[in-house]
This record gives structure tokens, C-alpha cells and sequence, in this order.
């Protein structure tokens, strides 16, 4: 157990040590967790700043705001202007950026719990969020799933003091945190029910209705980022629940899945050794239990179901555990042999969490072979065969503005017109895509195998 004594003890140290997990961990991995991390995010920040992007089809049917990739985009405006412009150097930065911000969500699930259940709970809250893999894989990233974990876990902790105080100050907070939580992603609006009933219930009037001003500022605000960037208020919202919510369009795009498929991902996800202590957690049953249970539910009962839409979740399964583990590691306290066993297990299971859980998104060699491909000067065009769009790097890690065809969805002979094209003078190439001899026919030579994929080059005519 993390004594008060312990140099490590201290959440400024916890926070510091996850934001450089994560930024270690994304480092380590590279390449993406997710398509939205490079198309939703990455592609229109690198397009505001160098003004040429992939559009994704979302851009296209405005499902999305312009507020994270506006601020990312500034972060790229601040590396053109250093001249800071390699792909990695960027990427860098940004899960610096996003690192940062996971570090002030660490600290607010500290106060959270520690106001909850104490200081030794919300110690070992924070270092377990913090150290857990199936959280930091995620944690750098550029996704809305994780960067609305943010401000939920603020929203969470104002409407408990708004349960205990009654003042307008902590509804209103909480309102604008939750509001906040929105805009970085839609589905946040799930948790306005659980915080809004938790303030009908302790009849928290005054809180409540800093709780609908605090949201609705927001709302506002995000109505006027709409209309001049889209032509009309909250036009990205309301096509966005019109797509996943009242058309059903998302299940029959992306398919569905039966009610139970989140528990073994969810298993696989959240920190196992705790769910004794977690289920009795579930005990407590207040707002933030009522949070987990109602969000879960939720995405449980829609079609459309992806394993990132439970990263929310995983702050707010350690919050509920922290009481109860931190109760019986007080029996432990001497049983040093127990503690290292048990912490032995935690680190192991932590990182399966973070690398043999979830290997398959990050496609390292795709994302690699473009960088390399975007940092030769006789770049003048590249064929990307094999993997689809948008299992791609995007023009955010090719950084450069150059004829790009992706031969997914395209016909064999459309792919071999493109080889036999002059201006393509490099092609990607994962696994056996495309033969050899046609690639050698066609006048490539093999550059850079990595990771399962080579990047060929136009071979140098000899005399």
C-alpha cells in the first residue's frame, strides 16, 4: 500500500509518472489505436495548419465539431512556425498534449475519491489509473473517447458536492464540465442522466439549475462553433444522433453486435485483480456507481459497439474499487510477501493490458512505411496497396502534399495503371498485396521492409 510517508505518496508524482507512461507507452507502439485517432483528429488539425488533408466521410456528412481539431491544429501551427515538421516530432507533441491532459484527469479522480473515500483510496486510485495499461495504450492518444474522460471525471466530482453543499457554484461545474465532455465527444450526453437524477433525488434545486445553465453555456457556445463552421447551429450534433441514434444507420454501416459482446472486451480492459473489490464497490450506489451502471447499459443496448467506447468506463471502475482494496490492503500492511506477489501480478497483467490485448490496431509497419515514405525528397507520388483507407497513416504522418491512391476498392487493373504512372514513385505494400514481379515489372525496386510491409521505390536507370 502507497503510505502517506512514500516519497511516491504524492499525486503530483502519480500524475507526472502516468502523463510519461503514456507518452512512453504511445512511443513505444506508434502507429494509432484507431482510424478516428489520424482521420478525425490528426487529418483536419494537419489541414487547418498545412492545408491539405485526407476527409474522411464523416468531415463530409458534418458529424463532427471543429473544437479538438481546432486546438490541435494550433499545436501544429506552433510546429510549422519552429519548423518542427517531421511526422514522429509532431506526434510527439501531440501525445505530449494529450498526456497532459490525462495527467489533470488523474488528479481529479484523486480529489474525487479521496473526497469519496478517503486519502489512502484515492492514492491508490490514482497510481492504479495511472500505471494501467488497458488505459495508457489509450492515454496520448488523440481520441475523443479518452479526452472526455477529463472533464466526466470533473462533472463527477462536482455533482457530489452538489449533492452534499446544494449551491449553485458546484451545479453549475458541474453542468459546464459535463457540457465541456460533450463537445470533445457526443456521447458523453449519456452521463447528463445519472448526474441530473442524482441531483433530482437529493432535491438539489439550486444545484440543479446551475447544472442546466452550466450545460446549456456550453451548448451555446458549441451552437455558435457550428453555424460558422458548419452554416447552421449544433448542425454536427444533430446529424451525429441522427446517424448512430434515430436513422440506425451506424449498426447497418458498421454492423451489431449482441448485448453481452462488451463483457470479455471489458474484461480484458479493466484491471481484473480488482473486481472483487469492485463489485462491492457496487454497494455504495451513488452517483458515480449510477454512472457506470447507466453508460454501460447504454452502449450495451446499441447495435453499433467498438472496444474504445468503454475507455470512460475505466477511471470510474477504479474509483469504485478504490474504497474497498484500500480497506483490505490496510489488514495487509504487514504481509510484505502478499503485497509483492499481488503487485507482481498487477504489473504483469498490466502490460498484457497495454500491448498483448490489443495488437492488431496499431498497424506500426503502415504508419512507419509512410513516414518513410513522406521524408524522401524523391517522393512525387504514392500507391498504398493492401490495407483500406483508413488503416492508413493519412497525410498527417506522409506530410507531404503529393498524388496519394489507395488501391482498396479499386480494380486490379486501375492499381497496375497506377504503377506504370511515372508520378508514382514509391508504393507501400502490405504483405502480398501486390506480387513482386509486377511491382518489379512495373519498374519498383524494394526499399524498406518493415513490420510486414515494404515501401518500393522507382528503381535508378543505369547507363
Amino acid at each position: 500500500m502507497l503510505r502517506s510517508s512514500s516519497p511516491w505518496a504524492r499525486p503530483s508524482r502519480l500524475v507526472g509518472v502516468g502523463a510519461f507512461l503514456a507518452v512512453l507507452v504511445a512511443a513505444l507502439a506508434r502507429g494509432r489505436v484507431h482510424p478516428d485517432e489520424v482521420f478525425q483528429y490528426l487529418e483536419p488539425a494537419h489541414g487547418l495548419a498545412f492545408g491539405y488533408r485526407v476527409v474522411a466521410w464523416e468531415w463530409v456528412e458534418g458529424l463532427r465539431n471543429w473544437a479538438v481539431p481546432g486546438v490541435l491544429g494550433g499545436v501544429l501551427a506552433l510546429c510549422r512556425a519552429l519548423g518542427l515538421e517531421h511526422p514522429w516530432v509532431m506526434a510527439g507533441l501531440v501525445w505530449c498534449v494529450c498526456a497532459g491532459v490525462q495527467a489533470v484527469g488523474t488528479w481529479v479522480l484523486f480529489r474525487l475519491v479521496e473526497e469519496r473515500d478517503g486519502h489512502e483510496a484515492a492514492l491508490l486510485a490514482a497510481g492504479v489509473h495511472a500505471t494501467w495499461g488497458g488505459f495508457l495504450l489509450y492515454a496520448a492518444r488523440p481520441l475523443g473517447d479518452v479526452l472526455s474522460v477529463v472533464p466526466l471525471l470533473g462533472a463527477l466530482l462536482w455533482a457530489r458536492r452538489a449533492r452534499e453543499r446544494g449551491a449553485l457554484r458546484e451545479g453549475l461545474w458541474s453542468g459546464v464540465l459535463l457540457g465541456v465532455a460533450f463537445v470533445i465527444r457526443y456521447p458523453s450526453a449519456v452521463f447528463g442522466v445519472p448526474l441530473a437524477v442524482s441531483l433530482v433525488g437529493a432535491r438539489r434545486w439550486r444545484s440543479l439549475a446551475g447544472f442546466a445553465v452550466g450545460t446549456g453555456a456550453v451548448l451555446l457556445g458549441l451552437g455558435v462553433l457550428d453555424w460558422l463552421t458548419w452554416g447552421s447551429p449544433w448542425a454536427s450534433a444533430w446529424r451525429y444522433f441522427h446517424f448512430n441514434i434515430a436513422s440506425g444507420s451506424s449498426a447497418s454501416h458498421f454492423g451489431r453486435q449482441p448485448v453481452w459482446w462488451y463483457a470479455p472486451i471489458l474484461a480484458g480492459m479493466a484491471p481484473m485483480l480488482l473486481v472483487w473489490h469492485f463489485a462491492r464497490g457496487l454497494a455504495r450506489r451513488d452517483v458515480l456507481v449510477g454512472a457506470f451502471a447507466f453508460y454501460l447499459g447504454v452502449v450495451s443496448a446499441l447495435g453499433h459497439k467498438e472496444a474504445r467506447f468503454l475507455v470512460p468506463l475505466l477511471p470510474f471502475f477504479v474509483a469504485i474499487a478504490a474504497g474497498p482494496l484500500a480497506n483490505d490492503i490496510s489488514r495487509l500492511a504487514d504481509r510484505r510477501a502478499v503485497l509483492g506477489v499481488l503487485g507482481g501480478l498487477y504489473v504483469l497483467s498490466s502490460v498484457a493490458a497495454a500491448s498483448v490485448l490489443f495488437p492488431l490496431g496499431l498497424r506500426q509497419g503502415v504508419i512507419d512505411g509512410t513516414v518513410a515514405a513522406g521524408r524522401d525528397p524523391a517522393l512525387t507520388g504514392l500507391v498504398v496497396a493492401g490495407p483500406p483507407e483508413w488503416n492508413t497513416g493519412g497525410r498527417f504522418y506522409l506530410h507531404r502534399d503529393v498524388p496519394v491512391f489507395v488501391a482498396a476498392g479499386h480494380s486490379e487493373d486501375e492499381l497496375r495503371e497506377r504503377l506504370a504512372d511515372a508520378r508514382f514513385s514509391h508504393a507501400l505494400v502490405e504483405g502480398r498485396a501486390v506480387g513482386e514481379d509486377t511491382l518489379r515489372a512495373s519498374g519498383f525496386c524494394p526499399e524498406r521492409p518493415s513490420g510486414g510491409v515494404t515501401l518500393w521505390k522507382r528503381c535508378l536507370k543505369r547507363d
